[in-house]
């Protein structure tokens, strides 16, 4: 065997040692409910297909939508990114708040409520708070890029912004000193994330945690190796136009932004694919960029709950009768 040979070999052996690390990483977590995996994978295969979901399919997401946590997770989630779907109405529907997302939307907004509700179980309060404090500005970041962009389109502005940030809980409930230490390298170094660092101390890095999260919630394996091979700038993978090529565009832009304040004309070769930026459609990114990122009243749609949505605070949420019968009795709440 060649030193060539060699040095490929030991670089794939350290690919599977750190696949093994990401993965056992999250065993602490435990199973992905099958009615959230059910769900995902219904959604991303009309994503994929590019063709309206059955209507037995768009029953089973909407059942999902009654649940209250999840239901509280959209509701504040609209109010905060698609406003527009609530105003000048005085009741939304399950329905409603189907039909104003595509099929990527909803797989991402419920895989990233999902995640933060079982993540955040698993962590001390006080130390969330390392990882959900970046998280909410990384997914406004991700909304406005998504919400602009029609080759990115908001489900996968979201994921390519937020499930990197949310991975960090596993290296977090892992080693909380080595974290700490990886907190104190970033801010001195004044980087989001570092892949090497991570490699020293956990044996693999949060994009491959982000991957393997991704396929747990039922997207497919090549998504999760997409996200990877983006998050890299690994031009040695040809990326595919449902999850390569828009989570490059994401991701230059929103590198762009934060490095710079600026959006550029054109996109880089490791994208993938020439997208030429007309000033109007940089000019709009970079005001909803901007915006967003000065808003001091952001929703943390995540932290919402059932205990978010009664008729008195939620009224949009709730019938009529539902309102009336809650101002009768307030402490026998209708449940939507």
């Amino acid at each position: 065997m060649t030193e060539k040979d060699e040095s490929h070999s030991s670089v794939e052996e350290q690919a599977k040692l750190g696949w093994y690390a990401a993965s056992e990483l999250l065993k602490p977590f435990g199973p992905v409910a099958a009615n959230f995996t059910e769900a995902i994978r219904t959604l991303v295969s009309g994503f994929e297909r590019g063709s309206t979901l059955s209507s037995g399919a768009q029953n089973h997401i909407i059942r999902l939508l009654k649940n209250n946590t999840v239901k509280a997770t959209y509701f504040f989630f609209t109010k905060q990114f698609r406003p527009e779907t609530l105003e000048a109405k005085s009741y939304v529907s399950e329905k409603d708040i189907f039909s104003a997302y595509t099929a990527i939307d909803h797989a991402a907004i419920i895989s990233l409520c999902y995640l933060f509700k079982t993540l955040s179980r698993k962590i001390d309060k006080e130390e969330w708070e390392y990882v959900q404090t970046p998280l909410y500005e990384a997914l406004a970041i991700g909304a406005s890029v998504g919400n602009k962009i029609p080759e990115v389109g908001l489900g996968i502005g979201l994921l390519s912004s937020g499930i990197r940030y949310l991975a960090l809980a596993p290296l977090l409930r892992e080693n909380r000193r080595a974290f700490k230490e990886y907190r104190q390298h970033l801010k001195a170094k004044d980087l989001a994330f570092d892949n090497e660092f991570e490699e020293r101390l956990w044996q693999c890095t949060s994009t491959q945690v982000a991957a393997i999260m991704l396929e747990r919630m039922g997207f497919p394996r090549a998504a999760g190796l997409q996200y990877v091979a983006a998050s890299e700038r690994d031009e040695s993978v040809q990326p595919d136009p449902i999850f390569g090529t828009p989570i490059r565009i994401a991701d230059c832009l929103t590198d762009a932004y934060i490095e710079g304040s600026e959006i550029p004309t054109t996109l880089p070769s490791w994208v993938g694919k020439k997208v030429d930026l007309p000033a109007e459609a940089r000019g709009n990114l970079l005001a909803s960029l901007n915006k967003t990122l000065s808003d001091k009243s952001r929703i943390e749609w995540l932290n919402k709950g059932s205990s978010s949505i009664d008729p008195s605070m939620t009224p949009e949420l709730f019938t009529e009768a539902e309102k009336l019968a809650f101002a009768d009795n307030p402490d026998a709440s209708p449940k939507p």
